[in-house]
């Protein structure tokens, strides 16, 4: 049997999520009410098929046994060490060590200006501080997985003695086998060859590496929608 992944999308927010879930139109994702989805994407290496969640059943016996399987963790309550998602709009403040991200690149891949830009997210209200040390901007150059992580192991070491949840925005299994050793909380996977991370569940092989780590969990970029309720995001 191929290898399957199985991401939740169409999502619904707010006042619709809780009616839609009422009249079982919809799902929880990960146990709140206020956001939930009514489609499923199937994914494999060679396509992706989407399907609404009522049409499961209609699935091959074996696929079918792994979709329910995959939704029952997908609609399971998730609880993250200092992150409330009930207290919502949970803010993650951005911090990209790069000379050329198109947001905000050179502004702070200096110590002392990362430092003093973190300081500010936090006092700010940033709840997530999302550190990057690569730049995906069109055009960007694929850079040497040590460099990105001397870019920004000085950042993550502080923020874990600030006790802060952090996020590390990475595509390279160096890069994420020594942030895990210093116990990064987040792992969001930028390539847009991924499309397997549904909040929680750590689905693609690099990612294999944190499965025993439960306090650990990852998105991926593509998931455009998810954000827009449960995170708001400081970019500058």
């Amino acid at each position: 049997m191929n290898k399957y992944y199985t991401r939740a999308c169409n999502f619904y927010y707010g006042t619709t999520s809780k009616t839609y879930i009422k009249k079982k139109k919809s799902i929880p994702l990960n146990g709140y009410n206020h956001i939930s989805f009514d489609k499923l994407e199937i994914i494999d290496r060679k396509k992706n098929k989407i399907i609404n969640i009522k049409d499961i059943s209609k699935l091959s016996t074996k696929l079918k046994k792994k979709v329910y399987r995959d939704l029952k963790n997908i609609k399971k309550k998730k609880i993250f060490k200092q992150i409330n998602l009930s207290d919502i709009p949970v803010l993650m403040g951005i911090v990209n060590l790069t000379p050329d991200s198109f947001s905000d690149g050179g502004k702070y891949n200096k110590k002392n200006l990362a430092l003093k830009h973190v300081n500010n997210l936090l006092s700010n209200g940033a709840k997530i501080i999302d550190v990057g040390g690569e730049s995906t901007r069109p055009g960007a150059k694929d850079i040497n997985p040590r460099k990105e992580w001397d870019r920004i192991k000085f950042i993550l070491k502080i923020l874990k003695n600030k006790k802060s949840f952090v996020s590390l925005d990475t595509r390279k299994s160096f890069v994420m086998k020594n942030a895990s050793k210093i116990k990064v909380d987040r792992f969001q996977n930028k390539s847009r060859s991924y499309k397997w991370c549904v909040w929680t569940k750590l689905w693609s092989w690099d990612y294999k590496l944190f499965k025993k780590n439960k306090k650990t969990f990852c998105h991926s970029s593509h998931e455009r929608n998810t954000k827009k309720y449960a995170i708001k995001t400081i970019l500058q």
